[in-house]
């Protein structure tokens, strides 16, 4: 069950977090990413996760120091946690990666999915918001707040927070569904912040969000929705024409399945944002008919947990969606 590997997720990010705290100069925790920002869809990769270093315990860290360089101290918590996560998965394994630690529990809950853990090290900043977090590769420290991103994407009451998170994992989907991803899950995200309304359906967010997204990538890179870090890099290989084109193409065809006036028209619009996913064929429920139908199960088993409701808001002639 998709409930059970989210709980997973949870459990062991939860473990990494626990050993990171008993690491010295720990200050405190916070979650982030996906699974923390409810966006999060299957297969679930991941859980994401930081400890903040206290700046007393390590002054000759980073910028606001002696610009010492994370690679020493990010090397160190990893040991510590891994060696603290071995006692309940003996096969962890962990490695440095650019901006974190990537755990990995090596024990598949069903066959396939096997949720590993990314945990960035981060320290407090003298002056300014958000934190330092580490780029080993260069190596240096770089200005971001994570947990600003969380606050931002949550600080909603239930009903519109669950609204904008069912559109940011469509969104993801369809993005997805592309050879090279035009965008990021964080972009999306950062997007959304800005351009979801809430009082739509959720396919006419969906089309709003990619629709408006392309205008606003055609001018510029998406800045970080905190105000900390640089605007958002487009993944490598990818220009900034490209994105705002696929965009506008997955934008389109969910505009016109909005307007559909029959199930075939929206299925034929809908199979081009969702090639994956649009069955079709002789005596096969398409997810056009689950859409109609409002078949929450089959549109969760799709996309994920939440992510039902991706209908037109004129349902195909029927004016209460």
């Amino acid at each position: 069950m998709d409930d059970d590997v989210l709980r997973e997720a949870k459990a062991r990010r939860n473990l990494v977090k626990r050993h990171a705290r008993s690491f010295p100069g720990a200050l405190k925790t916070f979650d982030s990413g996906s699974v923390a920002h409810a966006t999060v869809n299957k297969p679930i990769s991941d859980a994401d996760a930081g400890l903040v270093l206290d700046r007393r315990t390590y002054p000759e860290l980073g910028p606001d120091g002696n610009d010492v360089p994370p690679n020493a101290i990010v090397t160190a918590m990893a040991d510590h946690v891994l060696a603290g996560v071995r006692e309940e998965y003996a096969q962890a394994t962990c490695e440095v990666l650019k901006r974190a630690i990537l755990v990995k529990f090596n024990e598949p809950l069903d066959g396939e999915q096997d949720p590993s853990v990314d945990l960035i090290v981060a320290l407090t900043r003298a002056e300014g918001p958000g934190r330092w977090i580490p780029n080993t590769e260069r190596p240096d420290w770089d200005a971001s707040d994570p947990e600003e991103h969380t606050r931002l994407l949550n600080d909603l009451d239930v009903s519109a927070r669950v609204h904008r998170a069912r559109v940011i994992r469509l969104a993801k989907a369809a993005v997805k569904q592309g050879e090279t991803p035009v965008v990021s899950s964080f972009n999306l995200e950062a997007l959304a912040i800005e351009l979801v309304d809430w009082d739509s359906t959720i396919a006419e967010s969906l089309r709003d969000l990619l629709l408006d997204g392309a205008r606003q990538l055609s001018a510029g890179l998406t800045p970080d929705p905190a105000g900390v870090s640089d605007p958002i890099k487009l993944p490598d290989g990818v220009t900034r024409a490209m994105a705002t084109a696929r965009l506008r193409e997955l934008g389109d065809a969910i505009a016109q399945a909005v307007e559909a006036d029959d199930l075939g028209a929206a299925e034929d619009a809908l199979a081009r944002v969702f090639p994956d996913y649009i069955a079709g064929g002789s005596g096969t429920r398409s997810l056009g008919d689950a859409l109609l139908r409002q078949d929450r199960t089959r549109i969760g088993a799709a996309f994920g947990v939440g992510a039902e409701e991706l209908k037109s808001s004129r349902a195909y002639g029927d004016e209460t969606c």
